[in-house]
Order: C-alpha cells, then sequence, then structure tokens
C-alpha cells in the first residue's frame, strides 16, 4: 500500500520506517523536499522524500503530524479530497501542565480544514521509543493503539494496518471523542516526563525495550 507521511518528526519517522519495512511504498513529506530526501535515504528499504504536497498526493493513506491544519502547509489540500488521513498530532505539551478547557480536538478541527478526507485519530498515545520493538514483540506484549473516527471503512483499514505494526487497536467511537484520546496522551505523556519511561502506552501497558530503529529521539522541528 502507498504510505504517506506529513512532516517527519520522531513518530512519523519511525512509524514510515515500520511500515518500510514491512514493505509498503513509503513517502515522506516535509516543508523542506531535501530534509525529507535525507530521512528517507536514513530510513532506507525504498522510501521516498519530497514536498508535503507531493506526499498528500502520493499516499493512498496519510499520516498527519504536522501541529497545524493541512492548508497551512498544503498549497493544494483537494489532494487529501476522499482520503483516509490518520490525525497522530498532540497539542505541545508544557513542562508545568495546566489543563486548559478544550474546546475542540485536533482531529476535529483537521477535518473542518479538510471537509471531504476521512480522519481517523490514532497512534497519538505511543512514544516513538514504543515502537522501536518490532511487531511480534509489541503483539506479544499487548499493546494496544486507541482509533477514534466517523468512517467505519476507514477504521477497518487504520487497524489492519496498527495490527501490522503489532499494536492491538481499540475502536474508540466517533471522531467527536478524539479530545479523550488526546487527554489521554497528555496523562501518558505527564507520566513519562516525571519518571523517564517512554515505553508506557495506554493502559500503563509497558513496550519491550528494544534499540533504536530508525535513529533516536530527536529535538527541533522537522
Amino acid at each position: 500500500m502507498k504510505l504517506s507521511f506529513l512532516g517527519t518528526g520522531n513518530m512519523s519517522r519511525v512509524i514510515a520506517g515500520s511500515f518500510a519495512e514491512l514493505g509498503h511504498e513509503v513517502f515522506l513529506g516535509s516543508r523542506s523536499a531535501e530534509k525529507a530526501c535525507s530521512i528517507a535515504k536514513e530510513i532506507g528499504f525504498h522510501a521516498r522524500g519530497g514536498t508535503n504536497d507531493e506526499a498528500a498526493d502520493f499516499g493512498e493513506v496519510v499520516f498527519h503530524s504536522v501541529r497545524n491544519v493541512p492548508s497551512t502547509f498544503l498549497q493544494n489540500i483537494s489532494l487529501l479530497d476522499d482520503k483516509i488521513i490518520v490525525d497522530l498530532n498532540n497539542r505541545d505539551f508544557p513542562r508545568e501542565y495546566n489543563g486548559a478547557e478544550i474546546v475542540e480536538s485536533l482531529a476535529a478541527s483537521v477535518q473542518k480544514d479538510i471537509p471531504k478526507a476521512k480522519i481517523v485519530k490514532a497512534l497519538n498515545n505511543q512514544a516513538m521509543e514504543a515502537l522501536f520493538a518490532n511487531p511480534e514483540a509489541l503483539r506479544k506484549s499487548g499493546v494496544q493503539s486507541f482509533i477514534a473516527g466517523d468512517h467505519l471503512e476507514a477504521k477497518v483499514l487504520v487497524a489492519e494496518l496498527l495490527q501490522q505494526l503489532g499494536l492491538s487497536p481499540i475502536d474508540f467511537g466517533p471522531l467527536k471523542n478524539a479530545w479523550l484520546l488526546e487527554v489521554q496522551a497528555d496523562i501518558l505523556r505527564t507520566y513519562m516526563f516525571a519518571t523517564g519511561k517512554f515505553l508506557a502506552t495506554p493502559g500503563f501497558i509497558f513496550a519491550p525495550e528494544a534499540p533504536a530503529r530508525f535513529g533516536e529521539r530527536r529535538k527541533g522541528e522537522y
């Protein structure tokens, strides 16, 4: 399957690498095509890189990892019409967390921005370190991945992709529930930053330890 990634940060890099290793056609997009091509080369497995618009055009399923709605960084948002978009974003997380009232989830904002696309919230509750383990090890550990969305066929396909990564997909209902998954991510990140244990996953099931794949965690924007 053709899978593309808007943004080339930590999560995109490890998820793209995992899918490329499984034999999917992978394309990474960035504001800097040169940077995306460099990361694709680092991943290997015939992964490709280019602009975000090229990534939007390429993928049958598009993983959205930019902390903003697509219209702010794509020249042509119609490239995403009728496509399945996996939103894996969380809000920027302050170390001194002060829970503000949540008016709308990031996933719902993306759906409003590209109404013809099929948004599925997923993969926002795993740190990249939890995906260093191979699919079989993750499968045995019972690591879960919660998903929410309004399009059943899109959720079914995303669930199948998550299973290929070794994750156990849990249907969390319609997209209006995505804000709960984003709050859940805040709970996990509070725990991670307090303890330094980045392998915690939903339900506090710990992923197995494994060496870094597709690069260590990096700071800064990609």
